[in-house]
């Protein structure tokens, strides 16, 4: 009688461990079927849905808030505000240059100032980093320097995350979200954090925008951009 419930026993044990042993099975299939994709291939799949195979240059525009950012710590109260009156932006992804023409209202009396900036492969990371942190921007970067992919969860939210580095070590990190568009890029310059959050994408003629980008340094505002047209 003793051996036979020992046998029992054992077999019981038996059952629970092969029970478990396929339920971790399953687990690791279903992980690898919603998660197992290599860098390329979500790329590759980011890049179909907002349409970058007919994006050879682009070109969009809009309004919203500028802040004056400077060199050194953030200010107590953050970046000093002002009107962005008017937004220009023209890139060419396949030269990787960026040319960027910002109106806003400044001083007392209030008065308009323009503002332009040219980005080109030989700028400084503290102007460069513009063009890799933009969607099109970093699907280029990404394609193009040996992109690794893993799984993060922000805010509870969980995203593909997707990292390359430039030369001089630059590292941009791009967050792909349920939707399959870029929600948020992550770099720094100097130490400081860059963040730029994308949202409310929108179809310009074939071309998946965001009408609102928000960038921050440091944690703190540095643009609001509200999109009104875009042009591939």
């Amino acid at each position: 009688m003793f051996a036979h419930n020992v046998r029992r026993s054992l077999w019981a044990n038996m059952k629970k461990l092969s029970t478990t042993f396929l339920l971790l099975i399953c687990m690791v299939a279903v992980t690898q079927t919603g998660f197992g994709q290599d860098a390329a291939s979500v790329i590759n799949s980011v890049a179909t849905t907002v349409g970058m195979a007919r994006v050879k240059t682009l070109h969009y525009t809009g309004s919203g808030s500028s802040y004056v950012v400077k060199e050194g710590p953030v200010p107590t109260g953050g970046w000093p505000h002002s009107v962005m009156k008017s937004y220009v932006r023209d890139m060419n992804l396949e030269a990787t240059t960026s040319k960027t023409q910002v109106v806003r209202i400044e001083g007392t009396p209030p008065a308009e100032k323009t503002i332009t900036e040219d980005v080109n492969p030989n700028s400084p990371w503290s102007s460069q980093y513009e063009f890799w942190i933009m969607p099109f921007g970093f699907l280029k970067g990404a394609m193009a320097n040996n992109a690794t992919l893993q799984m993060k969860t922000v805010l509870g939210t969980t995203y593909k995350a997707i990292t390359f580095t430039l030369p001089g070590g630059h590292q941009v990190v791009g967050y792909i979200n349920d939707k399959n568009v870029i929600e948020r890029v992550e770099t720094s310059i100097d130490g400081t954090t860059v963040e730029a959050l994308y949202r409310d994408y929108t179809d310009f003629n074939g071309v998946k925008f965001p009408a609102l980008v928000t960038e921050k340094r440091g944690g703190e505002l540095s643009l609001i951009l509200v999109v009104k047209d875009v042009k591939g």
